[in-house]
């Protein structure tokens, strides 16, 4: 079964993205807030769940779809296949403040940044997904989805 998530690309004024620095046993990493979306949910619905949750962001705005992606990956030993759609959301800058943390979010999620496009091409950090560096700068230069 294919899991359905929502993934935010939440911008602030300088045209700075907002990610999640989180570890588990293989290290630590950074990604877009987002997550599952819920039977039921539509994707707007999940967006402004997941931005509030993970971040405390209340009255989300609606997002523009800009990219999707279907990929799997592997967690204790299970693997998913996960259907995403990426929602550009303009937002004002603001200190995230998590408001729900599932149990392993809140065992594993060590902070936020707000990332600069040139930031996250000179990173040696890992970034998930490894090419939103990318994506992003053409996203913003070019207003192309790729």
């Amino acid at each position: 079964m294919v899991r359905q998530a929502v993934k935010l690309l939440l911008l602030d004024p300088d045209d700075r993205l907002l990610l999640i620095h989180s570890r588990n046993a293989d290290g630590s990493y950074w990604y877009p807030v987002g997550g599952g979306v819920e039977p039921g949910e539509s994707l707007q619905q999940a967006a402004a769940r997941e931005a509030y949750e993970e971040t405390g962001l209340r009255d989300l705005a609606v997002g523009t779809q800009v990219w999707c992606r279907d990929h799997t990956y592997e967690y204790e030993d299970q693997r998913y296949d996960v259907h995403e759609e990426w929602l550009l959301h303009r937002v004002d800058h603001f200190d995230p403040t998590p408001a729900e943390l599932s149990p392993y979010e809140a065992r594993t999620i060590l902070g936020f940044r707000w990332w600069s496009t040139a930031d996250l091409e000179t990173t040696r950090d890992t970034v998930y997904p490894p090419n939103l560096s990318r994506l992003l700068t053409t996203l913003l230069t070019d207003g192309r989805r790729p």
